[in-house]
């Protein structure tokens, strides 16, 4: 049996430990475009200012490769699959067969066409790469502006006020992390990066970059200049699918998959970033470009591939953070609606706020600032009925105390 996994993410990765673990004999190929060992994407804003060394980095030790072994095509990518003839066609031409393959090729930054990646001082921050250069880089750098104001742009926001940098974020939203926040949350949020010196723009679209010679000396909104050496975009992510525009996989928003993570074709499997599969809380199938949505995935390809008969059970949004200062968790709904009931546990008045939401009385969503220890017993209960007991007492805190 040769099994080729694309991509040495978090979902490659945990697929390549799951086959060998069942299928000791298999041939394993692994292709990934970064030619290094896997590592953690949440730590490059770190790792970018050295608060993190490049070992600290990696998720599997030095001898990973050997130890499971695998051969290895590192620093390739794959241009064309080739599913009648069970064949990937790397950008080199080596064209490599396959009895089962894995596609887990993540995600890469969203890149408005006017912002012209090749100024310099204008990055995004997603692998290794980008943290070395903009490492490089930051001698230079005295303001920086962060076009975004989602997780990715705050983690970088964060990194470098810690540095010493000044930074403005601009948000086109009227709050910060407007997917993972509701307003209360995001006003929480806001008064940390003002009070560490961080200058927050919401409801503000950047409309050019100033470059002269090519070099960048700011972004220029609506009503104002902000002058700046850095910028960082980060505005958003999208599938790597590209070279699946010939396939004949079932692609929706990602590749459509079922509960063992195999596509359309039999012989393909899809997890991570680009694995369109189901939502626990709502059946729908979905993209969940989430850290642990990845890991799970590529237990149950990796499994399912060596003949395992594992069940991928979905997934919940769920993102868990502190940024300065501020320990934040968010999992399922975030706000309410029609049916939905709002809980409240605890009012931003005393620095911490947490907000339970349930429908028919089960929980489908929480949100935690401040103090989060309770998120992680509340985990496990989505999904569940909290109309007994202790959760059964709980009632919507009067609204006048939301505004103290």
């Amino acid at each position: 049996m040769v099994y080729v996994i694309v991509g040495n993410g978090p979902a490659g990765t945990n697929a390549i430990e799951q086959i060998r673990n069942i299928d000791q004999t298999g041939k394993i190929i692994l292709i990934a475009q970064e030619a290094n060992l896997p590592y953690s994407r949440i730590t490059t804003p770190e790792y970018m200012i050295n608060e993190l060394e490049e070992q600290d980095i990696y998720i599997r030790s030095e001898g990973f490769y050997e130890n499971y072994r695998i051969e290895t095509r590192l620093g390739h990518r794959v241009e064309q699959v080739l599913e009648k003839e069970k064949v990937v066609v790397l950008e080199n031409g080596e064209r490599i067969p396959y009895d089962k393959m894995l596609l887990a090729t993540g995600s890469r930054p969203f890149i408005p066409r006017w912002i012209d990646m090749e100024v310099q001082g204008v990055f995004s921050l997603w692998n290794k790469a980008d943290s070395e250069a903009i490492k490089e880089f930051l001698p230079q750098v005295k303001k920086a502006v962060i076009i975004g104001g989602g997780l990715v742009g705050l983690q970088a926001a964060r990194a470098l006020n810690a540095h010493g940098i000044n930074v403005s974020v601009v948000e086109m939203a009227n709050r910060l992390m407007p997917v993972q926040l509701d307003q209360t949350a995001g006003d929480m949020l806001l008064k940390a990066l003002v009070n560490h010196g961080v200058q927050v723009l919401l409801g503000t679209e950047v409309k050019a970059l100033q470059v002269k010679d090519n070099k960048l000396e700011g972004v220029q909104t609506a009503d104002r200049f902000l002058e700046a050496e850095l910028v960082i975009v980060a505005v958003g992510v999208k599938p790597n699918l590209d070279f699946l525009t010939e396939s004949s996989l079932q692609i929706e928003k990602g590749i459509v998959v079922n509960e063992s993570m195999q596509s359309s074709v039999p012989t393909i499997y899809a997890a991570g970033d680009i694995a369109q599969a189901m939502s626990i809380l709502t059946g729908e199938s979905m993209l969940r470009a989430l850290w642990l949505t990845a890991v799970q995935q590529g237990k149950v390809a990796g499994a399912s591939m060596a003949g395992s008969r594992e069940a991928y059970l979905g997934s919940h949004a769920m993102n868990s953070i502190q940024l300065f200062g501020l320990p934040i968790i968010s999992m399922g709904r975030i706000e309410g609606g029609p049916g939905v009931e709002e809980v409240i546990l605890s009012q931003p008045s005393s620095g911490v706020y947490q907000k339970l939401l349930l429908e028919d009385g089960c929980l489908t969503g929480l949100l935690f600032v401040g103090e989060v220890q309770e998120a992680g017993i509340m985990y496990h209960k989505l999904g569940q009925r909290l109309n007994q007991g202790y959760w059964g007492s709980l009632r919507v805190t009067d609204s006048e105390y939301m505004l103290a």
